[in-house]
């Protein structure tokens, strides 16, 4: 099977090198080619993506064309799956690590199931306070995918860390780009509503790199939480006021973490902040569901129904560097 793997890339350049360098180190002796997708980067990203074009299979594909909105982190995927030419299509991103044997591993995987999740491992790239411990944490070798995220609870993978197959791809389609970083739980349930399951590999690995200052942490969380309210208004709104009691005790919960954390444990207020900016995040959320329900916004029957979504999805192609 020919494999592509797609990377999307936005002022990546602190880490993409240490990225680059675990693909070149890959054990998978079959044909794949690298879609680095560009997303309209400031820093010098594509030039270093570009100076591995005699170690690996590297071809640039732009998803911002200089004008016009930046799409979300969704935009640069859906760009980076229409550009993929392979049997087989896997995701990294910059500031990750492949383990050597993460691309064989994935494609042995896919050779019996539609739809690949890796474990993720938090140990190598970040400090020890930072983590849950060996094995452990979302999509760790233990702990494996998790499903909390409403209003589906279906279990779901981290975006930074998939794979399918063609066939897989061609009957769910593609990542919505509105839903932002919300896209990777959305495509899981997708995939799941039309008829196939997520297979955990444990034995692929992708080394998963954390925000370091508590600052990162808390925008990141926030960021991710924001659209979680898309994927209720997508897939079914329970009442307002359930959301917002969710919300008032997401964050009273994560406030005394915060100030209870760094006294009673080893972990610093970094580590607690997450919690904070995720019960922020969807608190900042919370508006945009009142006003769908307020105008009575309905579920997309098509993709509750397994078919691929309602709305027009839009793609300018640019040409390959």
């Amino acid at each position: 099977m020919f494999v592509s793997v797609v990377l999307p890339c936005y002022n990546g350049a602190s880490t993409l090198a240490e990225m680059l360098d675990s693909l070149v180190r890959q054990t998978y002796k079959g044909d794949w080619e690298l879609v680095f997708v560009n997303n309209g980067s400031t820093d010098n990203s594509v030039e270093i993506a570009l100076s591995y074009a005699d170690r690996l299979p590297v071809r640039v594909v732009q998803a911002y064309i200089g004008h016009g909105p930046q799409g979300l982190v969704g935009h640069s995927y859906f760009v980076g799956f229409r550009a993929a030419k392979g049997d087989v299509l896997l995701v990294c991103e910059s500031d990750d690590e492949c383990d050597p044997d993460w691309m064989k591993s994935m494609v042995t995987a896919l050779e019996t199931c539609d739809f690949a999740v890796p474990a993720l491992d938090y140990e190598k790239l970040n400090p020890p306070t930072m983590t849950w411990g060996k094995d452990r944490g979302h999509q760790g070798r233990i702990d494996g995918l998790s499903s909390v995220v409403g209003p589906m609870h279906l279990p779901y993978a981290l975006g930074n860390a998939i794979g399918m197959t063609r066939r897989c791809y061609e009957r769910v389609g593609d990542p919505t780009a509105w839903l932002g970083s919300s896209w990777d739980v959305d495509y899981c349930w997708r995939v799941q509503l039309a008829g196939m399951k997520l297979t955990f590999v444990p034995e692929a690995l992708m080394h998963y790199r954390m925000r370091s200052t508590a600052q990162a942490r808390f925008r990141q969380a926030r960021h991710w939480c924001g659209h979680h309210a898309q994927l209720h208004m997508r897939y079914g709104m329970r009442p307002w006021w359930r959301y917002l009691a969710f919300c008032c005790w997401r964050l009273v919960r994560a406030a005394v973490l915060l100030v209870a954390g760094p006294i009673f444990t080893k972990r610093p207020y970094a580590y607690w902040i997450f919690d904070w900016g995720y019960a922020r995040g969807q608190m900042d959320a919370f508006p945009a569901l009142f006003r769908a329900q307020m105008k009575n916004v309905k579920p997309d029957a098509n993709i509750l129904a397994g078919r691929k979504p309602t709305e027009p999805q839009t793609y300018v192609a640019v040409p390959d560097a």
